[in-house]
C-alpha cells in the first residue's frame, strides 16, 4: 500500500484502493446537544446536507491527529474524551472503505466555520434525525443510544464482579 498515483485522489484517497473516512460527535461542553455543520452549497459531495465533523485520513498520517485537525479546521473547537463508538467497512468498485465514528465533547462551545461549511447547529439526536444528511452519519448518530446501553451493562458488569 502507498500514496495514491493519482494526483487527484490524493486529498482524498489513503491509496489508490482505499478511502478512509471518520466523523465525530462532538458533544457541548455544558448542554446534552451535539455539532452539526451544513455542507457549502459549492461543496461537490452533499452540497447544503447536514454534517458531522471529520473527514478523510490520508495516507501516512495518524488517524487521532487527523481528527482533531479536521474538527479544528472546520469548526475551529478543540475536543477531549475521544471514544470510537463505531467502525464500518465496505468494498464497492474496487475500493475499500473504512470508517470510523467517535463521541467526544468540545472543550469550548465557540464555533468559527470553515469555507466547507455554511452554518451550524447545536442539536439533540431527534432534531439531527430530522435534518437531511447522509445515512451513514444518521446511522453513527443512531448508533449512540445503543453504545450507551452497552457502556452501562458493562459497567453494571464490572460493579457486580467487585462487589463479591
Amino acid at each position: 500500500m502507498a500514496i495514491p498515483k493519482n494526483p487527484k485522489k490524493r486529498k482524498c484517497m489513503f491509496s489508490d484502493d482505499m478511502k478512509f473516512l471518520q466523523k465525530a460527535v462532538i458533544y457541548h461542553p455544558t448542554q446534552n446537544k451535539f455539532l452539526a455543520l451544513r455542507r457549502s452549497p459549492s461543496d461537490p459531495s452533499r452540497p447544503n446536507c447536514w454534517d458531522l465533523p471529520g473527514g478523510n485520513v490520508l495516507f501516512g498520517k495518524i488517524h487521532s491527529a487527523s481528527l482533531e485537525r479536521e474538527i479544528f479546521e472546520e469548526a475551529s473547537l478543540k475536543i477531549k474524551h475521544i471514544q470510537p463508538i463505531q467502525v464500518i467497512t465496505n468494498y464497492i468498485k474496487k475500493v475499500y472503505y473504512l470508517f470510523i465514528g467517535y463521541k467526544c465533547k468540545a472543550i469550548s462551545p465557540k464555533v468559527k466555520l470553515s469555507r466547507e461549511h455554511s452554518e451550524y447547529k447545536w442539536v439533540t439526536k431527534r432534531e439531527f434525525l430530522k435534518l437531511k444528511s447522509a445515512d451513514f452519519l444518521i446511522d453513527l448518530v443512531k448508533t449512540l443510544d445503543k453504545w450507551r446501553e452497552k457502556r452501562k451493562m458493562k459497567n453494571l458488569l464490572y460493579a457486580h464482579y467487585f462487589m463479591y
